[in-house]
């Protein structure tokens, strides 16, 4: 090899667009040698599933082709990426070690300073690139609106680099393969997840889902298709919230104002810009505070008398409360209802949502800790100054789906009965009675949490958290310009954070 060669290390960044790692490797003027590594530590955590890993494997399969068109390859390893970036060293004594900044969970935190103790102890430079917002090590959130405004609006996505990658080093990429995992069966229903993907349906959204947005999320009946489906990618980073912003920004721009249906665009497109600039709000609280993983943000609700008895576990997770919009959520876990299935489980059923975190988790194939973690305190009452939302599964069912078309599919047991009977809470034939009583629960739990937040010591701390953590809702959302006057920032939904995403729809 005649040139000094730079190892990307390859984790939540399956793209070649957009992409730090290798625009400063050719910058350099090195090779690169991309490196993924299955790491069996996080193929055990209790939060990751079987969707996950798929998810993470469709990416870099697609990120491999990709990489093939341009003369280069990528290595695939099996094991603890400490021990397997010695034994490529020890083969290919790399210089640089490239990956881009991961706001993960503690595994992953302890992961990345040992990588870069390894790094140090071995003289190879390393160096992490931001893909977001999001500012390592925490920042004052009066600046959170700067770093938004620097690293995404002002600064234009890279474009695909040059590529350097010697013969010898594509060769060794070429015989390494993917290991034989516990063995699952991928359903046809998951969402694909790669680079061409992402901006298949980034164009998709832009061009005619879109449209409907803003209210269309708000319903489980059309929120599969109003929704950006854009959370997954951003999730795995096949596509970046800078690529999606620029691109929202020229679609704005290309609307005819003078056409009744461009109000419509615009205010679903703007809508959706504010979810996204949500997305890294919520996920810089978690890199400002790791600790939020294990105990509430907020010390005083540390000690939230939770019953957690696993009887109503079960039956939340199996989708048999015996509520029927709740457990048809369960069993879809379309992400506009996340909220309400967490509202749920810790309001009513009284579990904590450290209990419920793992099962949360593994069955959203968009996971991403920052904002999980985040919106399950939020959803839970336990951050200390978001409003307490519990919300009402006969009343929800009655406005959001009074013909029962989304718990008839997926609670199939009802299908023979006409939906008046159900939105009634009758009695359902062949279907389980309510596992509590929602209005005597969901008080006693409320009752608990107001008398903490009303308490002195609450109080005092409130105001000490919210100046770490909490929003500042004075300062405007920046949006793509346009012609004409912006209209006022969107205020989130009830459910921002888990439809800022991008799941965001």
């Amino acid at each position: 090899m005649t040139r000094p060669v730079a190892v990307w290390w390859v984790k939540r960044d399956a793209r070649l667009a957009d992409n730090a790692c290798l625009s400063e490797v050719n910058r350099l003027g090195m090779d690169v040698l991309p490196l993924f590594c299955f790491e069996p530590s996080l193929l055990a955590a209790d939060d990751t599933s079987d969707m996950h890993v798929h998810a993470q494997w469709q990416a870099v399969t697609g990120l491999r082709m990709a990489l093939r068109t341009h003369g280069a390859d990528l290595v695939v390893a099996h094991g603890e990426v400490v021990d397997k970036l010695a034994k490529l060293h020890a083969r290919v004594p790399f210089t640089h070690l490239f990956c881009h900044e991961e706001v993960g969970n503690d595994i992953t935190f302890r992961r990345d300073r040992a990588v870069a103790a390894w790094c140090r102890e071995q003289g190879v430079e390393y160096r992490e690139f931001p893909q977001s917002s999001v500012k390592r090590g925490g920042v004052n959130r009066d600046r959170l609106q700067r770093w938004w405004q620097s690293r995404i609006v002002d600064v234009p996505p890279l474009p695909v680099p040059l590529i350097r990658q010697a013969d010898e080093l594509r060769r060794l990429a070429a015989t390494t393969t993917f290991p034989k995992l516990a063995a699952f069966t991928p359903i046809r229903q998951w969402q694909p997840v790669s680079e061409a993907d992402a901006h298949a349906t980034l164009a998709d959204f832009l061009t005619r889902r879109g449209r409907w947005y803003r209210g269309g999320i708000s319903s489980p009946n059309t929120a599969f298709t109003a929704g950006s489906r854009l959370s997954v990618h951003l999730a795995w980073g096949t596509i970046t919230a800078r690529q999606v912003w620029h691109a929202v920004a020229r679609r704005l721009a290309e609307l005819d104002l003078a056409d009744p249906a461009s109000v419509r665009w615009r205010q679903s497109l703007e809508a959706f810009v504010s979810r996204l600039h949500w997305r890294d709000h919520f996920t810089q609280r978690l890199e400002s505070e790791p600790e939020l993983e294990f105990q509430s943000v907020h010390p005083c609700y540390r000690d939230v008398p939770y019953a957690n008895d696993e009887r109503l576990h079960t039956a939340w997770r199996e989708g048999r409360t015996g509520y029927p919009l709740v457990d048809a959520v369960m069993r879809c876990l379309n992400f506009r209802m996340r909220a309400m299935a967490v509202s749920f489980a810790c309001h009513v059923l009284h579990l904590d949502w450290r209990l419920i975190h793992p099962h949360m988790a593994g069955v959203f194939r968009d996971y991403d800790p920052g904002i999980h973690l985040s919106q399950l305190q939020m959803q839970a009452g336990v951050v200390g100054w978001n409003a307490i939302r519990v919300y009402n599964p006969a009343k929800q069912l009655a406005d959001w789906d009074a013909d029962c078309r989304f718990v008839k599919r997926w609670l199939p047991e009802l299908n023979p009965l006409p939906a008046v009977r159900i939105v009634n809470g009758d009695n359902l034939p062949g279907y389980p009675p309510p596992v509590v009583p929602f209005a005597e629960r969901a008080k006693q739990m409320t009752d608990a949490l107001y008398a903490i937040r009303k308490s002195a010591v609450a109080k005092a701390a409130t105001a000490a958290v919210y100046l770490k953590h909490g929003s500042r809702k004075k300062e405007p959302t920046v949006r793509p310009k346009r012609a004409k006057k912006p209209a006022k920032p969107t205020t989130p939904s009830l459910f921002a954070g888990w439809d800022t995403d991008g799941s965001a729809g």
